[in-house]
């Protein structure tokens, strides 16, 4: 159970600790809103962290608490899963949630022994890309393993903002995971801009083989190439075949 609620917490969290009241009432930081909900709370050690914060233990932030919880009270130890809310001399954090110290004190006793900084719930990470990848897997067309053999410009750039730039790829398909694809030559379109809109979508180079995560083209695209790629997940390394098998079991 404790798993599951702490699974649940990361799925919206970015940086969880344990961390020990100081003063609930005050802040780090001066130009942040006081009130009942506020509190000055030391890292006592480091759970799960973006590299930015993971050099956190030992200071001082300020957690605005959740609302739907009672405060804490001073010199109270919680881990404590929040989401960055403001930077500056200190940081200041959004209470997401929080978990009693026992249930998380197994998780972070083995990534110490193991050595791992800020990765206590590496595990619980893990299973939750390869999940996410499943899903993934199974909302697509099609799966396969092959390499890039050609790539060309497709569609004319229509010089609009956050114009995708269509280029297409032709792939050698070795194997067929999912999908009525036979193997062989393969067309697939995908946007080479580097706008923020496309910029996480595979960019295929010539002789670059993986696990490609076909979407099937539509409407006047189509007649460029049957398959697409839309997202940053549809280009994986050949040995996460095994992960996306799963989704199948």
């Amino acid at each position: 159970m404790a798993d599951e609620a702490i699974r649940q917490l990361l799925e919206k969290s970015s940086f969880s600790f344990i961390g020990t009241v100081e003063q609930v009432g005050a802040a780090t930081m001066t130009n942040l809103p006081v009130d009942a909900r506020t509190a000055v709370v030391n890292v006592d050690h480091v759970l799960d962290a973006p590299p930015a914060f993971g050099q956190m233990e030992g200071h001082r932030v300020t957690v605005q608490l959740a609302p739907n919880v009672d405060p804490p009270s001073a010199g109270q130890a919680l881990a404590f899963f929040t989401q960055g809310l403001a930077f500056g001399d200190s940081l200041a954090v959004a209470e997401i949630g929080r978990l009693p110290v026992e249930d998380v004190e197994p998780h972070a006793t083995a990534a110490m022994q193991a050595g791992l900084k800020a990765g206590a719930f590496a595990g619980i990470r893990g299973n939750m890309r390869r999940d996410a990848l499943r899903a993934h897997a199974t909302g697509s067309n099609a799966v396969v393993v092959g390499r890039v053999i050609k790539i060309e410009k497709s569609v004319a750039s229509s010089g609009s903002e956050h114009d995708p730039d269509w280029w297409r790829a032709t792939i050698d398909v070795r194997h067929v995971e999912r999908g009525n694809i036979p193997t062989g030559p393969v067309e697939v379109l995908y946007p080479n801009s580097m706008d923020v809109r496309w910029h996480g979508v595979p960019k295929p180079k010539a002789a670059s083989e993986g696990l490609w995560i076909l979407h099937a083209t539509e409407g006047a695209l189509r007649d460029a190439a049957p398959f697409q790629l839309v997202d940053e997940d549809d280009y994986q390394p050949v040995d996460q075949l095994d992960a996306i098998r799963e989704a199948g079991r």
